[in-house]
């Protein structure tokens, strides 16, 4: 494969679930083992139906209508603070994000302010700077562009990613299964793989892996 490639990908993610987590990690590992440059979008998807997915797979002991109606306002918040922190840079705002998920699993599994400044401050983020972006417009526009996004791509669940590999940017591989290192590097190095799934919008054209 030239060195000139690029391999491009979206990973969407549930912002404070256990697997996007591990979904998180398995694609910064991937990046630094390929010799093409890897650029790196993460992607926040919100719905009920990830947000139950979470209750269920998850330490939650509760499926009740206030448990999710916090996890899904906290995801939510997460979100914000994952738009706020990027406008200060992509890669500190998934360093960002991991610390966040990472402080969510070792605490009662709930967000707070001060949770999300401890986090961002670890991140090297300008903090005064984050706490006026998490409170503005360009935010929640960030956020409803990502869930665009997501549905423009046609995917409802996480962790998710789309795989763009080389020069044609209409065709990618989403990737709905588990995602694991060898998966991606197979994917980067097989072009034989071909059921491709119809245009979405006539932007996209997929092949399911």
């Amino acid at each position: 494969m030239s060195l000139n490639n690029v391999i491009e990908i979206f990973l969407f993610v549930n912002p404070l679930g256990v697997k996007s987590y591990e979904a998180e990690e398995v694609i910064e590992t991937f990046s630094k083992e390929r010799d093409e440059k890897v650029k790196i979008r993460f992607v926040p998807l919100l719905n009920f139906k990830s947000v139950k997915k979470q209750l269920l797979d998850e330490k939650y002991n509760s499926t009740s209508v206030e448990n999710r109606n916090r996890l899904y306002t906290d995801s939510f918040n997460a979100s914000l603070a994952f738009a706020a922190a990027s406008m200060q840079g992509k890669k500190k705002a998934r360093t960002f994000l991991m610390n966040l998920q990472e402080s969510i699993l070792n605490s009662n599994g709930f967000l707070t302010k001060s949770m999300m400044l401890d986090c961002a401050e670890s991140a090297k983020l300008d903090t005064d700077m984050f706490e006026e972006d998490l409170e503005s417009d360009l935010a929640k526009a960030a956020f409803t562009k990502d869930q665009k996004l997501a549905e423009e791509m046609a995917v409802n669940e996480t962790p998710a990613c789309v795989l763009f590999n080389g020069s044609d940017a209409e065709c990618g591989y989403r990737i709905e299964t588990t995602i694991t290192s060898s998966l991606l590097h197979g994917i980067c190095s097989d072009s034989t793989l071909t059921t491709e799934l119809p245009d979405l919008k006539n932007k996209y054209k997929f092949q399911m892996v």
